[in-house]
């Protein structure tokens, strides 16, 4: 039976890739930060499918040498999805930039040292369109990080052109292959009673915390078919040495207010000129992250994933309800 290293277990992403490679027949080896969350994570995943002698768990730091090649050795795949999310939105590019790509470059020298078959990372289109410099992108655009570029951005762009660094440098000296996925914001219902980054603005917007929309376009992804691509892209020989985007569609904070409320929850009505929610971002943090994204068109285009790999995605509309439903039911 084949065996998946899976880093950063306790993520949104990760819970539900651990519980679709456990179904599809593979035994994952996850790491965590703290073996304290160990329980959470067999909890999260058998939700949807029993753990017993499938998952096993070990402890890693992105910013720590010890551990990683004893964490890969006997895998045959690698999926490396933990990378820093910088909750509290901090200026401070050391925060993020620095355990992306540390954590990347220890985790593919370990998987270069373990004749892993195939190394998958969970990359963002944050390295796609994150300079906006223009409205439509796809899987052949980067971003510029000569622009005005934020943190998270800059992680996510750095650590996938590590990735492409490192398989070119090491072309001659390794049969492993490599694929990168760009998911846009997944929506869908977590695992655990941590709903994630991804579901924040889901959850801002039923709880109150919200009180209106700004002009704000995002573009949203089913976490289920997520987990589905992570899955083909290890699989699948055509996925070999490429980037997939992964974004259903693109919409705007006032038309998820609008399917929010038409299905029952209590979200906001209000939408408020753009110098108002400027104005307001100055006393939240979480509203003052968004603002350089107000009035501004940016749509990424899945085209590798549908003409390549025959991706068909779910309703993201439908994710954004079914955390909508988890979110009221924990509040």
């Amino acid at each position: 039976m084949e065996k998946v290293f899976v880093s950063g277990g306790s993520g949104f992403i990760s819970l539900h890739l651990i519980s679709k490679l456990i179904q599809e027949g593979y035994k994952v080896r996850t790491s965590l930060r703290s073996l304290d969350r160990k329980q959470e994570v067999i909890d999260a995943v058998e939700k949807e499918v029993s753990t017993a002698g499938m998952l096993e768990f070990c402890e890693l730091d992105l910013l720590k040498d010890e551990g990683w090649d004893d964490a890969v050795a006997g895998c045959d795949y690698v999926q490396h999805i933990a990378s820093p999310i910088p909750t509290s939105h901090s200026n401070d590019y050391d925060v993020v930039v620095k355990p992306a790509v540390n954590g990347i470059r220890r985790c593919l020298e370990a998987a270069l040292k373990n004749n892993i078959k195939r190394f998958v990372m969970t990359s963002s289109v944050a390295a796609v369109g994150g300079s906006n410099h223009k409205n439509e992108y796809d899987d052949t655009d980067w971003t510029d990080l000569n622009m005005n570029v934020a943190p998270y951005q800059t992680s996510k762009t750095k650590a996938e052109k590590f990735l492409w660094d490192f398989m070119e440098k090491n072309k001659d000296k390794t049969d492993m292959q490599a694929v990168a996925i760009n998911p846009s914001l997944v929506v869908g219902e977590s695992l655990s009673n941590d709903v994630g980054t991804s579901n924040l603005v889901v959850k801002r917007m039923i709880d109150g915390s919200l009180p209106f929309a700004a002009n704000i376009c995002i573009n949203i992804v089913h976490i289920k078919c997520i987990a589905d691509l992570h899955v083909q892209a290890m699989t699948d020989d055509r996925a070999v040495g490429k980037r997939f985007i992964a974004s259903t569609r693109h919409i705007w904070f006032p038309e998820l207010a609008k399917l929010l409320r038409e299905n029952g929850y209590n979200a906001p009505r209000i939408e408020l000129p753009s110098f108002l929610v400027r104005l307001y971002a100055i006393f939240d943090k979480q509203v003052r992250h968004l603002t350089a994204d107000i009035d501004i068109t940016r749509i990424y285009h899945s085209n590798n994933a549908k003409n390549i790999l025959g991706w068909k995605p779910r309703s993201a509309e439908q994710g954004v309800l079914e955390a909508a439903a988890q979110i009221k039911q924990l509040l």
